[in-house]
């Protein structure tokens, strides 16, 4: 019998890399839908914020 599983959205992706970078499933999917100026948060963006000390929710604020 065929698999009925889909593959994962670009969407879904992009949160899983952020749920595995910290940040909570809420916090990782509000990230990754997020566009600024056409383009998806660059997830070595979060990452190279939270290497500088940024906190989770200060990663967010500056991100949103």
């Amino acid at each position: 019998m065929p698999s009925t599983r889909t593959q994962p959205t670009p969407e879904q992706e992009r949160a899983s890399a952020l749920m595995a970078l910290g940040f909570d499933a809420t916090q990782a999917f509000l990230l990754a839908a997020t566009r600024q100026d056409g383009e998806h948060v660059d997830t070595a963006e979060v990452r190279r914020l939270l290497e500088l000390g940024c906190s989770h929710e200060t990663a967010l604020r500056i991100l949103l």
